[in-house]
């Protein structure tokens, strides 16, 4: 006689196959982290360095703010298809060859340094905006040598600029080429104008008193080669952008530090799915963790451009699933000028830091409430908070704030210049278009 199908074992195919449709469905909203670390910062840590591949999860954070449409992905569908149309992906990262990272600094601490950033107000004699059109294209190759000698210039009074139209007519007299954002695939960054390939500069109402971290346009396998920041509005206070010099800082970090984070590499995790529901899956939890693993990480290369992993963490007793990417180097040789620099964004994706200088931040929104980022050694381990203040003291050390004025341009070597953004109240529009 044929034997009955238990019902136990109907209800764990059932789930079983739950729990894979669920997990691709989440896999959808997946989206790893922006360079600034956008995250709601915790007011308490649980467990906070412990742990191999460890997260911090953020608690007891404030009410959301109200955001813009925009941030939340409203009218932003025919933006993203007009600048996917006019734009080809950014640039594969040219890590470089592996490199005696002493030596090198040594070298670097021999060389004399330019001003940084480079100030080019607009001649007096320049008055129209066909006129200033044709001041960049006159001096083209003169501006993209100082921009390599320097690493950033500070474009100033040039009022063709305060308009996307005017911007884009800048940037392509200057024979620079726009790519898409490095979070395109993902829809990481609002777009400003599909048409001039301008992007929003981090101005998230909810995202007003996170300080963006020092950092390099970059997602591992894709970084831009320069950049063209814009201010169409300055905020009512603050908001001012940030630089740091990369050669400065290989001059400035000390040695053994050096050594020790070039030998080891670094990795970033990059953002953080819930999947508390697998707790109630019972005895097939140790079964269903590496298919939902697998189902996560296929369908998350289907949908960005670059490279993640996918590590099962408990994060204040919950389980989670946590994205990672690949080890990289502290510090490269540039592909341009061959001289080394540091290239690494431990000072904005670090938990640690990022929690010293934001405290308790409103809770924001949108595809943000997922981004949860921190720094490890390349091998998952933890950097100490020694190391880590380390290199918050050499990056306070060698931070210019920019104040930027309607109109203002700095344009960046995104290879070499690292940027972040003060904390700002009002409105703040500043915009920026990505260069191969």
């Amino acid at each position: 006689p044929r034997r009955a199908f238990p019902r136990s074992d109907f209800r764990m195919a059932r789930l079983f196959l739950s729990v894979l449709v669920l997990a691709a469905h989440s896999a959808d909203a997946f989206l790893p982290i922006a360079p600034g670390g956008l995250r709601a910062a915790s007011s308490a840590r649980v467990s906070p360095r412990a742990g191999r591949l460890g997260l911090r999860m953020s608690v007891d954070t404030k009410p959301a703010m109200v955001d813009r449409e925009q941030d939340n992905g409203q009218g932003q569908a025919e933006l993203r298809a007009q600048a996917e149309a006019l734009m080809q992906p950014c640039p594969m990262t040219d890590w470089g060859p592996d490199i005696d990272v002493v030596a090198q600094q040594q070298k670097v601490q021999a060389m004399q340094f330019l001003d940084f950033p480079m100030t080019m107000p607009k001649p007096a004699a320049i008055a129209d905006h066909d006129a200033q059109e044709a001041y960049f294209k006159d001096n083209a190759e003169a501006i993209k040598q100082q921009l390599k000698d320097h690493g950033a210039i500070h474009l100033q009074g040039f009022d063709m600029c305060k308009e996307p139209e005017g911007f884009e007519r800048m940037y392509k007299a200057l024979g620079l080429d726009a790519c898409l954002d490095p979070l395109h695939s993902v829809s990481g960054r609002p777009v400003v104008s599909g048409k001039q390939a301008v992007y929003e500069a981090v101005n998230k109402p909810s995202r007003a008193k996170f300080f963006v971290g020092m950092h390099n346009e970059m997602v591992g396998k894709r970084t831009v080669r320069r950049a063209a920041f814009v201010c169409f509005k300055a905020a009512e206070v603050g908001g001012e952008f940030i630089l740091v010099d990369g050669r400065r800082m290989l001059r400035d970090l000390r040695p053994e530090f050096l050594s020790k984070f070039y030998e080891r590499k670094i990795r970033f995790s990059s953002a953080e799915l819930p999947m508390g529901f697998m707790d109630k899956t019972g005895p097939l939890q140790p079964l269903l963790e590496p298919v939902v693993r697998s189902v996560l990480g296929m369908v998350v290369d289907m949908k960005v451009d670059f490279e993640v992993e996918m590590f099962w963490n408990r994060v204040n007793g919950a389980r989670v699933i946590q994205a990672h990417a690949p080890p990289q180097p502290p510090v490269i040789m540039h592909p341009d000028t061959g001289v080394p620099n540091w290239f690494c964004n431990i000072h904005s994706h670090s938990a640690k830091l990022r929690d010293d200088r934001d405290g308790v931040l409103p809770e924001t929104t949108g595809a943000s409430k997922l981004n949860k980022s921190d720094t490890f050694y390349g091998d998952g381990s933890i950097i100490s908070d020694s190391d880590l203040d380390h290199v918050d003291e050499v990056t306070k050390k060698n931070m210019v704030y920019v104040t930027m004025k309607e109109g203002d341009v700095v344009l960046v070597d995104n290879y070499r210049t690292m940027h972040g953004r003060n904390v700002f109240e009002g409105t703040r529009k500043h915009g920026v278009t990505w260069l191969k």
